[in-house]
């Protein structure tokens, strides 16, 4: 198991398809946490327009890579081509990166 968390950046649709997948990466023992962030307006241009829409973010803190987070996401994740990102962590709190260790050994 690695000794740092990774930090995963998504969104989706409503606030249900987020707590859906949510519980669903969570399964996965080596997820830690998922903070939901909630109506979201988002603009994005499509088809030479641009559009708005609301979405949910999802924080994903995980031990796993960035290829295994993209396999668990995308066969569960309610758009056909989710936007996921991972973000840099370079210095985790000791006494959380413990608790999350102790929590979730193999």
């Amino acid at each position: 198991m690695s000794s740092s968390i990774n930090i995963f950046y998504t969104t989706c649709g409503s606030a249900r398809e987020s707590k859906e997948l949510a519980k669903a990466v969570l399964n996965d023992k080596m997820v830690v946490c998922v903070n939901l962030i909630k109506n979201i307006e988002s603009y994005y241009k499509d088809d030479g327009s641009i559009k708005k829409s609301n979405e949910s973010i999802l924080i994903i803190k995980t031990f796993l890579s960035k290829n295994k987070v993209e396999n668990l996401i995308k066969n569960t994740h309610p758009y056909d081509i989710p936007f996921v990102i991972q973000l840099e962590t370079k210095k985790v709190n000791r006494k959380y990166l413990s608790w999350a260790l102790q929590t979730h050994k193999s």
